[in-house]
Parts: C-alpha cells; sequence; structure tokens
C-alpha cells in the first residue's frame, strides 16, 4: 500500500486520469466494459458525475459534449476535453484496489 492515509485531492486527480482513460478508449471499443471500474469505485462526487456521463453517452462525441457542460468542483473542464489519456492506463485498476482497499479499512480518506 502506498500509504495508510489519501487526501481528497490526489483520490480526485487519479479518479479524472482514469475517467480521461475511459473516455478515449470506451465508445471506441478499445475497453472491454469488465476493465472499466464500477461507478461505485469512483470516491469523489466529481468521478461519479463524469463516469455517469461517460458511461451512459452513446458515443465519445456525445461524451464530450455533455462533459463540456458540467460545472464540477475542483475540475478543469477544458482541461479535461483537451489533455489525451492515452498514458493513464494504470488508472483504471488504481481506482479499483483504492475503492477496495477503503472499503477494507486498510486505507483512509482524509476528512479535509
Amino acid at each position: 500500500m502506498p500509504r495508510e492515509t489519501l487526501k481528497r485531492i490526489d483520490i480526485l486527480r487519479h479518479e479524472l486520469k482514469a475517467l480521461r482513460y475511459v473516455l478515449d478508449n470506451f465508445h471506441a471499443g478499445k475497453l472491454d466494459a469488465a476493465d472499466v471500474p464500477p461507478r461505485d469505485d469512483f470516491q469523489s462526487p466529481q468521478g461519479r458525475a463524469l463516469y455517469d456521463v461517460i458511461v451512459k453517452a452513446p458515443s465519445r462525441q456525445a461524451a464530450e459534449n455533455a462533459i463540456a457542460e458540467l460545472d464540477l468542483d475542483e475540475v478543469d473542464i477544458d482541461s479535461f476535453l483537451r489533455l489525451s489519456g492515452d498514458h493513464y492506463y494504470t488508472y483504471p485498476k488504481l481506482v479499483r484496489e483504492r475503492a477496495k482497499a477503503i472499503r477494507a479499512g486498510e486505507l483512509k480518506v482524509e476528512n479535509t
């Protein structure tokens, strides 16, 4: 385990990377649905909101259009949409692993 306590901003940052990778690959058929972390593995409300838009959209373009309309605290939507998720292939697995550790009480999230 990297450390026993995580900051909420670090969780959000890693979730955004995972979601960027999902956005780039899910609708293109490059990512199996089984490889996408379940919604409940996303700890932040921002991550869950983005997740919902991405997986429920009929296409990547529809997802990007809906994301562009979102106003999420601590998320720069323009940057999220502009960046490539190609290098973030390990982050969906990280989201799953951290969620499992949090549920098991092995990892805590700071309240601040």
